[in-house]
């Protein structure tokens, strides 16, 4: 058969591969429309013989050889025959609708759909100069007994369909080749989908009960190797088989099948025809609208006939995106009506898809059209307004406002140059521009820079004194400083900068005298903490090049204060932290050194900023954190705790008014007395500072507060006997925890973050030994360990020299132990301590007196100085004690007390042990 003459009618050729379908082609104007569906291989096809047809993906099949044989369900392809010598001639030459003659070369063949045919096999002569075909009917019932079964993972493939399949398993590809070269590329195989819904499609299936029984027969039209991903094959399903058995397993699943028919059922049946019309209905519905496989559906259309109900409801249903259990349904279903009514089913629900997806779709397109009009009006607005001169243009008026900033203020010659520079810039980006914003934030940071504004200080010594003790009590270290850098600057006509620290326990009112002293000095307040700052970019700003860069922390306090000289506060700066962006105390190094901020770099403004001019204090409670280099930069001021008389003066005249007004109570209708806040103080409120102090103080205010509310009285009176009954139970109802200290227990004086503490060194026997030694218990660090050991050994030379024949310490085993063992305790002060208890536990002598003691002791017995002497002198004044020994290096950390905290104790002085002794067991 050399020729096929055009038909009346043209059969669909549906394709599509096992994951996605392929896509329909139309073929509206020309005559005649070439398309490529593999590499060097082209399909030529009239007008006039076909409205459209279905191809599936050229890169899925690789045509490398001339084609042997081709097999498709209702549908032949086949070349034209044709001379190889010689053109067509004018007696060759067909009318216009019928076939024309074109050239056909070795890589060309035309495409005729014929209806009405089974299977139709199309072989290429094997004689290389011959480019006819042989056509051979095969019989549409003969099919193999057994075939290997190809599991498919994500949707079932119908009869009539084609579709390419990618095989990855290393044995299963090589089977098929092997199967190939036996039976050429025309042998069948049983597509099954899989029961479950495996994540990885590479999976071997090597079992029936692993896949569906029915699935489809499908004839191999091509197969070719894809190297290293496996195989691809061309299959087209030819009809519904049945798993009958299994013949084997290995190397790949074959099983036995058998054909399965539709059921018989009349064509002219009237619910037949009804239900394949309605399903036409609904496809041509679905056209309409935006659906994923709308050009497909539209090919049905055109192509499928509703001649066969079969055929259509197997096309129709596998163009739906329906789940995989139930197309498999479907493609179980072996009555037709039941396969259309299911297959009607899902039509109906991409029907709706359809419909909610153009909803979105519009409701989009209108929500993008108001937004485009919108700003197509706003356009339009502005270029009228323009016209009229109602509003200039944004970008020229944001250059004057900077220029005439610029002429308000005086920057130096180089922020100028900067300056003018960028505003050049500016004026030749434009407005939509990224950089545009960049540089109007960068220009907005240069103008609101105070260069060269200063406020004027005060300079009146009365004046800032008042300021100073008006909210602080005490604190007089501090005062005094400030009150000296105001009569410097009265001499020298202005206040230099400075870079204080004031170091001291928590609640003193380190922070809150910053305010007073920028109101002294008649200066701006800026204060930011640096607690737990770990990133530089605070202190020396962002570079420009980052999105939403900023300026430093110091930079903003010059803009937020509008001055060059404001009184900036760096809180806790013993707390800075330290992370991968860099560490922070090493930035402030450059920042608090007189010598080098006068040119600070900012990395966002990159231009030097003078901060020379600018009072920093500096706020911590440990300096132990702080590193040596930073700490070098600073002048520190130690602000201890409060005493007793301190801390009354305190809440009388400041917390006590302030709390009365914050709870709208009066001095007529609340009246604490003087003995109440005694007892308060010393019973409730013992650490250094005033902060808790206050939070007991709301707390007896708002009881006052309620019962004058609810009209249980109208005056409240606290005294000493109802103070319990409005805050509750002491919290330290004893000033020691020893009445009368038994033999080797002596109280001792430590300093801690948080202030001065009283401490207990407790000694005990615990067993006779031939060879004294000594245990240590409290928590004890490295350096409070050494010092015991030093105490131990001074002991035992100390008590041979006073009493050779008393060897307790040489023969027995002593415990020493340091009570609260929770906390941590360590450095050398506690030296004179531990001597003095073990000595009293050796010589079975108490210590009387409301004594107690600090001071570092070296193995000759020498007593070295210590520090905190203040905070612990404060400590025992709060515990009863009555007298002290300090060595006597820190004589003058005790003339710097105040003189009624020196009147209220009584003070011992030790060069030496000797020195301490007399004073302890001297009088008994």
């Amino acid at each position: 058969m050399s020729r096929l003459k055009r038909l009346s009618s043209c059969a669909a050729l549906p394709i599509a591969r096992n994951a996605s379908f392929g896509s329909f082609m139309s073929f509206r104007s020309s005559r005649s429309i070439k398309f490529d569906i593999t590499r060097g291989v082209s399909f030529s096809v009239p007008r006039s013989t076909i409205t459209s047809a279905t191809i599936w993906n050229a890169r899925s099949i690789a045509w490398n050889s001339p084609i042997r044989s081709f097999h498709l369900g209702n549908a032949l392809l086949m070349p034209k025959k044709r001379s190889s010598q010689s053109k067509p001639t004018d007696e060759h030459k067909e009318p216009q609708d019928e076939e024309a003659e074109i050239p056909l070369t070795s890589n060309e063949m035309n495409l005729n759909i014929v209806p009405e045919v089974s299977e139709v096999t199309i072989q290429r002569s094997s004689n290389a100069s011959s480019t006819g075909t042989d056509l051979v009917r095969q019989d549409p019932n003969k099919i193999p007994k057994d075939v290997v079964a190809i599991p498919v993972f994500r949707r079932p493939i119908f009869p009539g369909i084609a579709t390419p399949i990618a095989l990855t398993n290393s044995d299963f590809s090589e089977a098929l080749l092997k199967l190939r070269n036996i039976h050429g590329n025309n042998f069948y195989v049983g597509l099954f989908l899989t029961k479950d819904n495996y994540d990885r499609e590479d999976r071997t299936i090597n079992s029936a009960d692993e896949i569906h029984e029915i699935g489809c027969l499908a004839q191999v039209l091509h197969v070719q190797a894809v190297h290293p991903m496996g195989i691809q094959l061309l299959v087209a399903g030819t009809g519904r088989v049945l798993i009958t058995g299994t013949v084997k397993r290995e190397p790949f699943l074959t099983v036995s099948i058998e054909r399965l028919q539709d059921k018989l059922f009349d064509p002219n049946d009237k619910i037949i025809k009804a239900y394949m019309l309605e399903i036409m209905a609904t496809v041509k519905s679905i056209v309409k609208l935006e659906h994923f496989f709308k050009e497909q559906l539209q090919a049905i259309l055109t192509q499928v006939t509703i001649q066969n109900p079969s055929h259509l409801a197997d096309i129709t249903a596998s163009m739906t995106t329906a789940d995989r259990s139930s197309l498999q349904e479907i493609l179980e279903c072996l009555d037709i009506q039941d396969r259309l009514t299911k297959t009607l089913n899902l039509l109906k629900v991409e029907l709706e898809q359809a419909e909610v997806q153009k909803t979105i779709h519009k409701q989009m397109e209108e929500k993008i059209s108001k937004s485009q009009r919108k700003h197509y009006l706003a356009e339009q607005l502005k270029i009228i307004k323009k016209e009229l001169g109602l509003e200039v243009d944004e970008k020229e008026e944001l250059i004057q406002k900077i220029s005439q900033k610029l002429a308000e203020i005086n920057p130096p010659e180089a922020a100028e140059k900067v300056i003018q520079d960028q505003l050049k810039k500016l004026s030749m980006l434009e407005a939509a521009s990224p950089e545009y914003n960049m540089t109007r934030s960068y220009l907005d940071w240069l103008t609101s820079i105070p260069w060269g504004v200063s406020t004027e200080d005060s300079l009146d010594v009365q004046r800032a004194r008042e300021i100073l003790d008006k909210d602080h009590h005490g604190m007089k270290d501090v005062k005094e400083r400030i009150l000296e850098s105001i009569a410097v600057g009265m001499l020298k006509g202005s206040i230099s900068g400075k870079i204080l620290c004031f170091n001291g326990p928590p609640g003193v009112g380190k922070t809150s005298i910053g305010k007073a002293i920028a109101a002294a000095l008649n200066r701006k307040f800026f204060r930011f903490s640096v607690g737990g700052l770990s990133d530089v970019s605070e202190i020396k700003g962002h570079r420009r090049t980052y999105v939403g860069a900023m300026p430093g922390k110091l930079v903003q306090a010059l803009k937020s204060a509008g001055s060059n000289n404001p009184v900036i506060m760096l809180d806790e700066i013993d707390k800075l932290g330290r992370g991968y962006q860099g560490d922070p105390a090493s930035a402030l190094l450059e920042v608090l050194d007189p010598s080098q901020n006068a040119e600070f770099l900012d990395h966002y403004m990159d231009i030097a900023i003078d901060l020379s001019k600018c009072f920093f204090i500096c706020t911590s409670n440990d300096l132990s954190t702080v590193a040596d280099p930073l700490k070098d930069r600073m002048e520190i001021i130690q602000v201890s705790g409060y005493a007793i008389q301190d801390k009354i003066a305190i809440a009388m005249n400041h917390l006590l008014p302030k709390g009365r007004e914050d709870m709208g109570l009066t001095a007529e209708n609340s009246h604490i007395h003087a003995d109440a806040m005694f007892a308060l103080i010393n019973k409730y409120c013992r650490e250094p500072g005033v902060r808790n102090l206050q939070k007991q103080i709301e707390k007896l205010l708002r009881k006052i507060s309620y019962k004058i509310a609810t009209n249980e009285c109208s005056k409240v009176e606290v005294t000493c006997g109802n103070l319990e009954s409005f805050i509750g139970a002491p919290l330290f109802p004893k000033d020691k925890i020893f009445d009368t200290t038994p033999e080797g227990v002596v109280m001792g004086l430590a300093w801690t973050s948080l202030g001065g503490s009283t401490l207990f060194i407790e000694c005990l026997q615990v067993s006779k030994s031939e060879k004294g030694s000594l245990q240590m218990t409290g928590k004890m660090g490295e350096v409070m360990k050494e010092s015991a050991e030093i105490s131990y050994s001074v002991a035992r030379k100390f008590l041979s020299n006073l009493s050779p024949e008393n060897t307790f310490l040489e023969k027995n085993v002593v415990h020493l132990h340091i009570p609260e063992g929770a906390v941590p305790k360590d450095g050398p002060s506690a030296g004179i301590t531990m001597v003095t208890a073990l000595l009293s536990l050796a010589m079975n002598k108490k210590i009387e007196k409301k004594l107690a003691m600090t001071g570092e002791v070296t193995l000759t017995g020498k007593v070295l100085p210590v520090g905190g002497i203040k905070e612990k002198v404060l400590a025992a004044q709060r515990a009863g004690v009555e007298q002290v020994i300090i060595p006597i290096d820190n004589k003058r950390d005790w003339e710097e007390l105040d003189e009624q905290t020196r009147e209220n104790m009584q003070v011992f002085f030790a060069s030496t042990y000797d020195d301490v002794y007399q004073t302890v067991f001297g009088s008994n």
